[in-house]
């Protein structure tokens, strides 16, 4: 999915979903609002590209956590047979 900026009626600046990932193609998504245009970008530049972004070094999920069980067990077997 790819978003976008757009100017809201009231000064603010919307942060939505590009047109062609709508649902209902009548009807815009809108993830969050923004006081300006500067704000606004760089979470859509983040949510656009999130490798390059890390919230923190020390974050470890769920799916990196069964890689890790996993590659230990298959280090456990290779090192008995």
């Amino acid at each position: 999915m790819k978003w976008e900026v757009k100017e809201l009626p009231d000064g603010r600046w919307g942060i939505f979903l590009c047109k062609r990932y709508w649902k209902f193609k009548d009807r815009p998504v809108m993830y969050s609002a923004a006081l300006n245009r500067e704000s606004a970008q760089r979470r859509v530049d983040r949510m656009n590209n999130p490798e390059g972004y890390n919230n923190d070094e020390k974050y470890v999920s769920v799916g990196m956590e069964r890689e890790r069980k996993k590659r230990e067990k298959q280090k456990k077997k290779d090192s008995k047979g």
